[in-house]
This record gives C-alpha cells, sequence and structure tokens, in this order.
C-alpha cells in the first residue's frame, strides 16, 4: 500500500533539493567547464548513485546506527574531508601549471598533479561526507515513513525518486558548465575555474570538519 499524497510531497522535496545549488552541483558545472560533458559523465552517474546507496543505508537502519555510536560519524566527516583537501590541492597546483604555462612555459607537459574529472568512486565516496546529502538522507528516510508500511517498497519508491531526478540535475549543471567549456578550457578562465573548484572543496572540507565537532 503507497499513500501517493506523501509520495507527490516526496517528488517535489526531491526536485528542490536535486536542482538547487550544492557542492556537488557547483563542482559538476565546473567540471563541465573544465573537462567537457563526456568527461564528467562518470561524476554525474557517481552522484546519480552514490546518494541512493546512502539513502537505502540509513532506510535500513544507518542512521539508528549512527546516532548510538558518533563517533563514527567524526571518523568518516575526517577521512572524507582530508580526500577532498588532497582534490582541492590539485586543482590549485593545475592552475598554477596552467598560470606558469601562459608566461613561456610548456604548455604540453602534463604534471603528475594536473587535475582531472572525478572518478565514478570518487563522486559516489563524496556523498557519504556531503553535508547535505547526509542531512537529506537522513530526513528523507525519517520523515517519509508513512510512505509505505513496507519498508522495501519505501526504499524503491524514494531511492527512484531521487535517482531520476538526481540525473537529471547533474546533467543540467554540467550542460551549464560544459556550453562554456571551449571558451574557459585554457588561458586564464582556466586558471580561474581550478582555483574556483579548488576553493569550492576545501570549502566544504571546512564545512564538513566544523559540522564533525
Amino acid at each position: 500500500m503507497i499513500d501517493w499524497a506523501v509520495f507527490g510531497s516526496l517528488i517535489g522535496l526531491v526536485f528542490v533539493a536535486s536542482m538547487t545549488p550544492g557542492p556537488n552541483n557547483f563542482m559538476l558545472m565546473s567540471s563541465g567547464a573544465l573537462f567537457g560533458f563526456k568527461r564528467s559523465m562518470p561524476h554525474i552517474l557517481g552522484v546519480t548513485f552514490g546518494f541512493p546507496a546512502l539513502l537505502i543505508a540509513t532506510i535500513y537502519g544507518l542512521g539508528a546506527l549512527l546516532e548510538r555510536l558518533p563517533w563514527l560519524v567524526t571518523i568518516v566527516t575526517t577521512i572524507g574531508a582530508g580526500w577532498l583537501a588532497w582534490m582541492a590541492v590539485k586543482f590549485l597546483l593545475a592552475a598554477r601549471h596552467i598560470a606558469l604555462a601562459k608566461h613561456g612555459g610548456d604548455v604540453n607537459t602534463r604534471p603528475a598533479n594536473r587535475a582531472r574529472p572525478f572518478r565514478f568512486y570518487e563522486a559516489a565516496l563524496f556523498q557519504w561526507a556531503n553535508p547535505k546529502a547526509v542531512f537529506m538522507a537522513l530526513t528523507t528516510s525519517g520523515a517519509f515513513v508513512s510512505l509505505s508500511p513496507n519498508i522495501h517498497m519505501r526504499a524503491v519508491l524514494i531511492t527512484s525518486a531521487f535517482i531520476a531526478f538526481a540525473f537529471l540535475a547533474t546533467t543540467v549543471w554540467t550542460l551549464a558548465g560544459s556550453t562554456l567549456s571551449r571558451a574557459m578550457s585554457q588561458g586564464r578562465s582556466a586558471v580561474v575555474l581550478n582555483i574556483i573548484m579548488g576553493v569550492l572543496l576545501l570549502g566544504t572540507a571546512v564545512i564538513i570538519l566544523m559540522s564533525s565537532v
């Protein structure tokens, strides 16, 4: 049995949560501008399926476990923040490399620390350290218990809604960035984009650490 009125409110929440700005969407827009839509596809799929994995875990009891063992949250968020900081450094170093190349360096040189798009597993794992994603997973799993008395049906409905709208939102934000990719893939614009990406990641890392204190 499904409460369709509750399902309608779920759809509205999922649409707003997926389309509004946040770490995922900002990072995907920057990725689209820096690397193009095709190279950003693993990032899109990682977000699209990584968050539902977190959501399923909370529906089946992760939220209750974290309430009993809050130190697990601290460990996960600290690891996630450290990884984001490392990725941020790579983007900032890439900006430095492009700036130096523009002023007479070897543009074709590919340093080991050059920035690259997120891989599927990196984007998926990031959801577990993303404050917006964790908050939405915990809130949604608890607020829509009345959607269906069957926990399996509830999990299917909620995660299906998020998969559909997450793919739509991530695609839209990445395409928005990729439309600028030709004009902003080199020179000063690329430097600025790499710096923005690095600052966004560092800022997210700081927010994650502050939220775990």
